[in-house]
């Protein structure tokens, strides 16, 4: 089985990175592309690097080797293209007390096309209203972001991405701390999204979740085990190389779980 899925005209490409930290590796040669409009998970044990990954590609971490190419062009000579980019980082990484109200949240979104500082106009608090419609949350822009339950703080950080209305959207564990009622709520958005033409990137643990909404799986040890459809993993060995010990998929109720062997 291929490592990669080939495309044409990629949104992302990642060539041969290797990215090392305090002189541990954390990325090995990984080599990765994710065409125009799907929808692509990044799975992995805890320490596989999927993290640093996603920030490689953001350019928010320089790797030792290699280069990521976003719509062509290298990350580090993007210039008006990074307009073009939403992220959603992992929610504990966001502080929910600050004092700022849902469609304040949302409307910092737009500054990757205003710039910070700048007064908004009519056009960006639409696209703020417009994010916020989108996942079905209007109703609550004037409530401050820490009375929000987990799951509606969620929909914000998907709604602020939005409202930079951009082609690709990507996304570090968003159901982290959410029930698994919402997090197929989350799951139907982002694949909603995807049928509308924007390209998702998303690091996920829940593989037999997301595995309905996804048009392809990567699975990230440090290096790249493989690239391919969620239905291919069952036919591979690519999960006992990722998790470094047998692995089996259970069907309960619609979703698959993984099982992993004690090691």
């Amino acid at each position: 089985m291929s490592a990669t899925l080939q495309s044409e005209s990629p949104v992302v490409r990642v060539d041969d990175v290797s990215v090392t930290h305090h002189g541990m590796l954390v990325l090995d040669h990984v080599s990765l592309t994710v065409p125009k409009g799907t929808f692509v998970a990044i799975i992995g044990p805890n320490g596989a690097g999927k993290t640093t990954l996603l920030k490689v590609i953001l350019g928010l971490i320089k790797p030792d080797s290699g280069r990521v190419e976003l719509f062509g062009k290298p990350v580090e000579e993007l210039g008006h293209e990074r307009s073009r980019i939403g992220y959603v980082p992992q929610i504990m990484t966001i502080d929910i007390n600050f004092p700022i109200t849902v469609f304040e949240t949302v409307l910092m979104g737009r500054y990757g096309r205003t710039g910070v500082g700048r007064r908004p106009t009519a056009e960006d608090k639409e696209a703020a209203m417009a994010a916020l419609e989108k996942v079905g949350i209007a109703d609550l822009r004037d409530r401050p972001i820490r009375r929000l339950s987990g799951g509606q703080r969620q929909r914000v950080f998907i709604a602020r991405a939005l409202a930079n209305e951009p082609d690709l959207l990507l996304l570090d564990e968003p159901t982290m701390g959410v029930d698994i009622a919402t997090t197929g709520t989350l799951y139907s958005l982002l694949k909603e999204l995807k049928n509308e033409g924007v390209t998702i990137l998303l690091v996920s643990h829940d593989v037999g979740v997301v595995a309905a909404y996804i048009d392809s799986v990567a699975c990230l040890n440090r290096y790249l085990v493989a690239h391919c459809r969620p239905d291919e993993l069952v036919c591979t060995d690519a999960l006992r190389k990722m998790y470094g010990c047998d692995t089996a998929f259970l069907h309960h109720g619609r979703a698959p779980h993984i099982v992993v062997e004690d090691h």
